[in-house]
């Protein structure tokens, strides 16, 4: 029997009080954790004109003594090997590494290098501990390239990964802080090739290399490059700009998580009889699940900053669907004091909570899709889950970018809410694709109210010779299984779907209809179980907690690591944070930008899905 076959089998019975019974213990305490930094880059070695180098791709923050002192080599060898370091660092630059200048100085033994090693030989008094010190890294890192390292000898040789090993920022600054790139981007899948991405955002082969430094050591799986497509975004020249205040950075930090548990369910369920506390129990499991996945995963966030040397205190409350225990709990002083908030996810129970943040000038988060009113007016919000404009927003740019040319449909049935988005689709798209064309008339799509009985005249539209692009923004299961059916009888025609985050949903259309209509999707998240880091975080979990994790749990992690590790960088400087750092994690992506004045703040970032090999792939 496989494991996801029994993700809930260590909640069954006495196990599943037990489990509750934890938790009810967790909430009433107070917990300390620690952080640690962000992951460094995977690097291997490439050949360049017959020279061996790694290759850096530019992060955000970047400095170029930050990246020596990443790869220890001098920062005149990397001006020397990147002439360009004379402009502005950009993120997603990427520059030259010298595998043989790689060094470590000022260390109290002599390192060797053995390719994308460091090779430490273990001294009398050397702990993983001091080890990991020494060369900034992490103990895991080191016991996942030296598995006998747990049990260390004297002249035992270990190798230190040096694209794990941590850069440190200090007051002695080379160039700027690298910039935001102005084009979007895309993370190469396995078997794409330069023109393939050249066909798939109709943009010239020439062109991505330009953008890209000419792209030295080829083109490699999972690998982010830069799109000859710059990216658009609101008119913020009548936002005030925010200042970054030091005072604002404190010692200790208060996180506050407020999190449906029903607990007084698991204190009847405790009280009653047998078969009613079995019932009670079920009855609970179902409702609290999405609260104890997301604390899990957020804990599991906790745990993988804590070395960063953040102190923080975690205190978990359960709301329930309750407005009248979320009042009482307000009046906490642990409420009071804190410096982030995260939840309630209820609707009516975030609002107060919001309300109560502006008037104390504390930080909350909405990490579960909200209507766009919790922002209004209250700038002490921010907002983890794209609302439906930005991603038909996000369509339009798509259709704008890589589909202008091919032969364009909107397609919709006769509802209110499609009518809606088709509108909004339309205006975005047209002005998106003025601005790419810049001069000359824009081809309007066609547009195709539906109904089955005049399926013939829309096929008469359809152009053999070329792509047949519909775009369905609409969400009616029934229409979108209709038309689907139909398209898959027509083998003369190439098809390109593009439609909505709901389609996900749809388990009623056989996987063979969603890739032979060359399906794609726009949502704002997406699970890879075959990516690395996946991979990585389920077997940590699964060895924690015996069971999967799931959508909720990984949700947990992302908006712990994304606003843990912003809070121990910038402290309580949010308009610094998120007009001013990106970052992607397990499925999430966050990039923030302010919806007014005197409002909060929603996360853009979005994921482009086609289906292909019978699964959802990411495009971007």
């Amino acid at each position: 029997m496989t494991l996801a076959a029994n993700r809930l089998l260590p909640l069954n019975g006495n196990r599943m009080n037990k489990f509750f019974l934890g938790i009810l213990l967790f909430c009433f305490s107070l917990v300390s954790f620690a952080q640690e930094s962000e992951k460094p880059q995977d690097l291997k070695i490439h050949e360049v004109n017959g020279k061996q180098y790694y290759i850096h791709v530019v992060e955000q923050g970047n400095t170029l003594y930050a990246i020596s002192r990443m790869y220890a080599v001098e920062v005149e060898v990397l001006k020397s090997e990147n002439p360009r370091l004379t402009q502005e660092l950009t993120i997603g630059d990427r520059l030259l590494i010298p595998v043989k200048e790689v060094k470590r100085k000022n260390l109290e033994e002599t390192i060797d290098v053995d390719g994308n090693y460091l090779i430490h030989e273990v001294q009398k008094k050397n702990t993983l501990y001091s080890i990991a010190k020494e060369y900034n890294i992490e103990i895991s890192d080191i016991i996942a390239e030296n598995p006998d390292a747990e049990n260390l000898k004297k002249g035992m040789k270990l190798k230190i990964p040096v694209a794990k090993i941590k850069g440190t920022e200090e007051d002695q600054e080379y160039i700027e802080p690298a910039a935001a790139s102005p084009y979007e981007t895309h993370r190469v899948q396995p078997k794409e090739t330069l023109y393939s991405l050249s066909k798939l955002y109709d943009v010239s082969l020439d062109s991505i290399l330009k953008v890209n430094n000419g792209l030295p050591g080829g083109l490699k799986v999972d690998q982010l490059i830069n799109l000859p497509i710059l990216k658009t975004y609101q008119d913020s020249s009548s936002i005030e700009v925010a200042v970054f205040d030091s005072a604002a950075v404190k010692q200790t930090y208060h996180v506050v998580l407020l999190l449906p548990f029903y607990l007084d369910l698991l204190e009847q369920a405790q009280d009653t009889s047998y078969s009613k506390s079995e019932e009670l129990t079920k009855q609970l499991f179902s409702k609290a699940k999405y609260g104890i996945e997301f604390l899990k995963g957020f804990q599991m966030a906790v745990d993988s900053v804590k070395n960063l040397g953040m102190s923080l205190k975690l205190h978990v409350f359960d709301t329930g669907h309750d407005t009248a225990k979320v009042n009482q709990l307000l009046k906490k002083t642990e409420l009071k004091e804190a410096d982030l908030i995260v939840g309630p996810l209820y609707l009516d129970e975030f609002m107060l909570v919001a309300d109560f943040a502006k008037r104390n000038e504390i930080n909350i988060v909405s990490p579960v899709k909200q209507s766009n009113k919790i922002l209004l007016g209250n700038n002490w919000v921010s907002k983890v889950i794209t609302s439906e404009p930005i991603m038909v927003k996000y369509m339009a740019q798509f259709m704008a970018d890589s589909l202008m040319s091919h032969n364009l449909f909107m397609v919709y049935p006769d509802h209110f809410n499609d009518r809606r988005r088709v509108e909004l689709l339309k205006k975005e798209y047209l002005e998106k694709a003025q601005q790419a064309l810049d001069s000359g008339e824009v081809a309007v799509p066609q547009e195709f109210l539906w109904d089955v009985k005049h399926f013939s005249e829309l096929k008469s539209r359809f152009n053999p010779e070329k792509l047949n692009v519909l775009v369905v923004p609409s969400e009616d299961q029934a229409f979108v299984t209709q038309l689907m059916t139909m398209l898959n009888l027509e083998d003369d025609y190439q098809f390109l779907l593009l439609g909505m985050e709901a389609w996900r949903d749809f388990d009623n259309i056989d996987v063979a209809y969603l890739q032979k209509l060359n399906v794609h999707i726009v949502v704002p998240d997406f699970i890879d179980y075959d990516h690395e880091a996946m991979k990585l975080f389920e077997k940590k979990f699964v060895e924690e907690h015996n069971l999967l994790p799931e959508k909720y749990t990984f949700l947990g992690y992302d908006v712990g690591m994304y606003y843990l590790t912003l809070l121990h960088e910038y402290g309580l400087n949010f308009e610094v944070m998120f007009l001013g750092y990106q970052a992607e994690f397990l499925t999430h992506k966050f990039e923030f930008f302010k919806t007014g004045i005197e409002s909060g703040y929603e996360n853009r970032s979005m994921y482009l899905l086609k289906y292909e090999d019978f699964k959802l792939k990411r495009l971007y």
